[in-house]
């Protein structure tokens, strides 16, 4: 079967190289899915791991998180179903998911929503995952509370603005310049500008005056004090990146403990794929009752896996909600 591979890390984007190798088929045992892979959504993280950024990245390995696909072999109740996944440290420490064909145990997927096309399904699961995670499971949104999206056009930001859609939640887009706020405005999005001068004043006038329940961010300590100004009582702040230079955030533990609000940290990569398999089950739900939307995948950004490098090249340029996944044929 056709296999991408790491086996040395890029120094630099241009540098990326991934191998397209024959391996073995995998053989499923008891209570084992083999799964032939239909689509391989590219994500940050897995950029990251190619350029050498986690410490702990085997090599040589094969890269990916995400998949979706077609159980061939297995319990009978479970072939030819349609599945996705997403695996934490999946394309990390061990092998991931951009293979012809992979095998995993059955509590470690879920069958894809009916009204999801198969490759589209493929570029969906670690940004729903994330957001879901971090909102839901960590952050415990409740029905009519509103959430600070920062960064909302990106894959993580999108996928949290349709779930505070379907949970019933008032969602504020946190976008970067005028034109990504015309963008959100688009979307039928209440959306703020973050290179306003005076944005502590324009988040709390966006929610009519009050403060923010839940702030999900993405940016690390760049508008950490206005943040923190903005947070409500039992407010919480869900950090789900912060990359190098703003990393160090400060905080009045006083204030804090007197407020009863929480600041959480998300690393998915912790979360393996038996875990993420009840959350897409559950976000199974809100797409199937079409409430959730589907995260940009145009014929563009669906690459061959002789395509590999360019695809993960083009993945690092491009930082808007778009994805990238790799089509296995």
């Amino acid at each position: 079967m056709k296999t991408l591979c790491v086996n040395a890390h890029a120094k630099e984007a241009n540098g990326i190289k991934l191998d397209l190798i024959d391996k073995p088929m995998p053989s499923p045992g008891k209570n084992e899915c083999l799964i032939k892979v239909i689509s391989s959504g590219i994500n940050p993280s897995d950029t990251l791991a190619v350029m050498g950024y986690f410490d702990h990245a085997m090599l040589p390995r094969v890269p990916g998180r995400d998949f979706s696909g077609t159980v061939i072999e297995g319990p009978s109740n479970w072939v030819g179903k349609n599945v996705w996944g997403t695996g934490g440290a999946a394309g990390i420490s061990f092998d991931g998911t951009q293979a012809e064909f992979i095998k995993l145990s059955v509590e470690k997927v879920s069958e894809i929503p009916s009204n999801l096309d198969v490759v589209v399904a493929g570029a969906q699961p670690l940004p729903y995952v994330t957001a879901y995670y971090s909102l839901l499971k960590r952050a415990h949104l409740e029905e009519g509370e509103t959430v600070l999206v920062v960064g909302a056009l990106g894959q993580v930001g999108s996928a949290a603005m349709s779930i505070c859609s379907w949970k019933k939640c008032n969602a504020i887009a946190l976008v970067q310049g005028s034109k990504e706020v015309e963008k959100a405005n688009l979307l039928g999005w209440n959306a703020i500008n973050s290179a306003d001068s005076n944005l502590l004043e324009k988040i709390l006038a966006a929610n009519k005056g009050h403060p923010i329940q839940v702030i999900l961010n993405s940016v690390g300590n760049i508008y950490w004090q206005d943040f923190i100004k903005v947070l409500s009582e039992f407010g919480r702040i869900v950090t789900i990146g912060a990359h190098e230079n703003v990393r160090e955030a400060n905080i009045n533990l006083f204030n804090l403990y007197r407020a009863n609000q929480d600041i959480i940290g998300v690393n998915t990569v912790s979360l393996d794929f038996s875990e993420n398999s009840k959350l897409l089950d559950e976000l199974k739900v809100g797409f199937e009752e079409n409430k959730l939307k589907t995260l940009t995948l145009n014929q563009l950004m669906i690459y061959p896996p002789e395509r590999a490098s360019e695809a993960y090249r083009e993945a690092i340029k491009d930082s808007s909600g778009k994805r990238i996944t790799i089509k296995f044929t």
